[in-house]
């Protein structure tokens, strides 16, 4: 075969659930859910190709700038403010600025929290309007039951994401 077959995204079937990964340059990017610590899959069955799943393979994990600390932090601060991200966070209110400024790095649990407070955002733009977030997250959501804001507070990123998926395909509690 001459031509390389190029795929921007990729279904990979584990434990009983789809889940969409992204294909760049040839790799699959594996979601964190699978990629950590020691994932359990065995192979994958990806829809569309011919071929064993076992000749693909992930190149490279590469650190990018992007992602350092500071700017997770800038990301955050800049899209809810710093006083929303410390409360959100459980921090006090200088510590965000500093993560933000290198002047100090957050602990490790910290680190993950605005990784997952980094995706809350990023879900957050994708899904409403500034003011429809503002709405939003302050209002009752059926799907969670309570607040967004207060859901996110007691349990974290992943219920409040997967409330605002429910929101966007058009699904009620």
């Amino acid at each position: 075969m001459t031509d390389e077959l190029k795929i921007d995204t990729v279904i990979i079937h584990f434990e009983g659930k789809s889940i969409p990964a992204v294909v760049r340059d040839g790799a699959v990017l594996l979601p964190k859910s699978l990629a950590s610590p020691a994932p359990r899959v065995r192979s994958y069955r990806i829809l569309g190709l011919t071929g064993s799943p076992r000749d693909l393979r992930i190149r490279s994990v590469k650190p990018s700038a992007s992602y350092s600390t500071a700017a997770v932090a800038k990301r955050v601060i800049d899209v809810l403010g710093n006083n929303t991200v410390a409360a959100l966070l459980g921090v006090n209110q200088d510590r965000p600025g500093r993560w933000a400024s290198s002047k100090a790095e957050p602990t490790e649990e910290n680190r993950m929290q605005l990784a997952d407070l980094d995706a809350f955002t990023g879900h957050l733009l994708a899904t409403f309007t500034p003011e429809q977030a503002v709405l939003w997250l302050e209002g009752h959501d059926p799907h969670l039951g309570a607040r967004p804001l207060d859901v996110y507070r007691l349990e974290g990123a992943a219920p409040v994401i997967q409330a605002m998926k429910a929101h966007e395909q058009g699904a009620f509690a």
